[in-house]
Order: structure tokens, then sequence, then C-alpha cells
């Protein structure tokens, strides 16, 4: 009887890797469109 494995296998691991990324990049568009519509309303425009 094989011994269980108490790693997770690779395409798990880089699975977890890609949605901790998306999930950091979708979260940090969403304070810069924050930041960019409270500087909207006080005024600071481009």
């Amino acid at each position: 009887m094989a011994a269980p494995s108490s790693l997770p296998s690779w395409p798990k691991r880089i699975g977890w890797l890609i949605l901790i990324w998306a999930a950091s990049v979708l979260s940090l568009g969403l304070v810069a469109l924050a930041f960019r519509f409270v500087m909207n309303l006080a005024g600071l425009t481009v």
C-alpha cells in the first residue's frame, strides 16, 4: 500500500497561485478605482 502524499499536486498548487494572483490584481484595481472616484469628487481631475 502506497503512503499518501502530504503535498498537493503541482496543478493544484499552480491553480492556487493563479487564483491568489488574480484576486490581488482585482483588489488593486478596485482600490485604484476608489481612489480615482474620491479624487474626482474632490475636483482633482486630469
